[in-house]
């Protein structure tokens, strides 16, 4: 995901600033780039919705009611306050719930939300006459184009911040280490 989430943020940025930014050579190249990633962008957020719904995996997405009453606020004060105590994590990963309350409010969010409204926004703003009765529902080709810009800076927040919070573990790249091989080294205080 990453990688291909990585290229497009740039190639969008040219899309946007040709001018000050030309990592892809010049703005047809930037465009067609953009719009064969955003295609294989489709193809591995479908792959990632089939295997997580196929396998039950989607189940680490979904919030628990202790998820919402305690955890969010036990969560919520770890990385406002303790984590700049380096007080230990609250949550512990395991097999049966990978990921803290606000990480599974968050990805639930990303990947059952913003994603396919960007990815279907992106679709209709590359094949226009195609959803013509939808561009024209909802106000022209402008808006679909205003809408998928405001959720790909939204998407970029995320992920900058996303980013970020993954330095904040016990070691700087241990987060890092546990999204490419998928386990989680245990940390020690």
């Amino acid at each position: 995901h990453a990688v291909l989430i990585v290229l497009l943020i740039l190639s969008g940025i040219q899309i946007h600033w040709p001018e000050t930014f030309g990592i892809f050579g010049s703005f047809s190249t930037a465009i067609s780039v953009h719009n064969w990633l955003g295609m294989a962008l489709v193809a591995d957020f479908l792959l990632w919705l089939v295997y997580n719904l196929v396998s039950g995996r989607i189940s680490h997405y979904i919030l628990r009611k202790e998820d919402i009453h305690p955890g969010m606020i036990v969560q919520a004060k770890f990385y406002i306050y303790d984590i700049f105590k380096n007080r230990p994590h609250p949550y512990a990963p395991s097999e049966d719930n990978k990921f803290n309350p606000l990480q599974k409010l968050t990805y639930f969010f990303v990947m059952c939300f913003m994603m396919p409204l960007l990815l279907i926004s992106g679709i209709v703003y590359l094949y226009p006459s195609f959803f013509g009765s939808l561009v024209s529902a909802v106000g022209g080709l402008k808006v679909v184009a205003v809408f998928h810009y405001i959720m790909a800076i939204v998407f970029t927040a995320f992920f900058i911040a996303h980013i970020y919070l993954a330095t904040t573990s016990h070691t700087v790249w241990a987060e890092f280490v546990t999204m490419i091989t998928g386990y989680a080294e245990k940390e020690e205080h």
